[in-house]
């Protein structure tokens, strides 16, 4: 079975119809900009308990789960990029990772 994408991209609504997607505005200075935008972790964007969550659930969880099944089911390496991670920084971000979740 070819692996196609286009069914599944149109099967989330985007963020702003979500009623309980968090909503970040990009033009928070009155333009555009591409940067990091790095702030102090839990800053209050007006998201409420999801401003304080390294990892947000909402009603799209499951679509944009099953988009990521079906990526890992094409071929993996097309989208999981390492470099230079050593086994034991490799490790730290994945306890990380499952003890957030968890």
């Amino acid at each position: 079975m070819a692996f196609s994408t286009d069914r599944l991209l149109q099967g989330a609504p985007p963020a702003e119809v979500c009623n309980d997607s968090a909503y970040y505005f990009p033009l928070a200075h009155g333009r555009y900009e591409v940067k990091p935008g790095l702030v102090t972790f839990g800053t209050d964007f007006g998201n409420e308990a999801a401003d304080r969550q390294v990892f947000q659930f909402d009603s799209s969880f499951a679509h944009h789960r099953q988009m990521k099944r079906q990526a890992r089911a094409e071929q993996l390496s097309k989208y999981y990029q390492t470099h230079n991670y050593t086994d034991a920084v490799a490790s730290a971000i994945a306890r990380f990772i499952v003890h957030r979740l968890v």
